[in-house]
């Protein structure tokens, strides 16, 4: 490392951490946070606020998609995809959790642990959070993460994802702190595999009933 990059970093690591202020713990100098705060963003994709539960809005989620009539095209073209997509290789860390979620694991009673609904169900549960004013940190671009999040990992389903088969939880864990590993999911499975698009029409469906209930 020359002269300039290790000034930069000594720089970074002694003037405090950027989440908190701190300047009493021990600072990352490439993340420029400490200890505390870099475990957050791990976990929530924001150094300050935590992922949302999102209990009540996956129910709403749930009984919207339920009422959505094109799921079942939709989903053979994400199953394509994802097929396609996933693999079992440890050398792209997302495809490699994609295939751990879409394809390998499965729940006790047999499905795997992440299906193309429940992918809309965790985003449509998402959006309708943030519709209706819930905390996200913009700065730290929490909503694409807690997209990308919500796209490829059960969302407070441990004991779900604990019955059914055997697995390395440790890698799982290792894989979904990974803050730029979501961010990448949102751009090339939110967006690009048709998961907006098709929350988009589930919500112009909805609309569109609630417009005629209410003639």
């Amino acid at each position: 490392m020359n002269g300039k990059r290790s000034e930069y970093y000594f720089r970074r690591a002694s003037g405090g951490c950027r989440g908190c202020g701190s300047y009493s713990a021990l600072v990352d100098p490439i993340s420029a946070l400490c200890p505390k705060c870099k475990s957050h963003l791990r976990c929530h994709g924001s150094t300050k606020i935590k992922k949302p539960r999102l209990k009540f809005e996956i129910e709403s989620a749930r009984m919207r998609v339920a009422y959505a009539t094109m799921i079942a095209d939709a989903e053979n073209v994400f199953n394509r995809f994802m097929h396609s997509y996933a693999t079992p290789s440890g050398q792209d860390k997302l495809r490699r959790l994609c295939w751990l979620h879409f394809v390998e694991l499965r729940t006790c009673d047999g499905e795997p642990l992440m299906t193309f609904r429940d992918a809309i169900v965790q985003t449509l549960a998402v959006n309708i959070y943030e519709s209706k004013g819930g905390r996200i940190d913009e700065q730290k671009s929490q909503y694409n993460y807690l997209m990308g999040r919500a796209s490829i990992c059960p969302w407070n389903r441990s004991k779900q994802t604990a019955q059914g088969v055997a697995y390395d939880y440790k890698e799982r864990r290792y894989l979904q702190s990974n803050i730029t590993l979501m961010h990448r999911a949102y751009k090339e499975i939110f967006l690009k595999a048709g998961i907006a698009r098709f929350i988009s029409k589930v919500n112009n469906e909805i609309n569109r009933r609630k417009e005629r209930w209410e003639k």
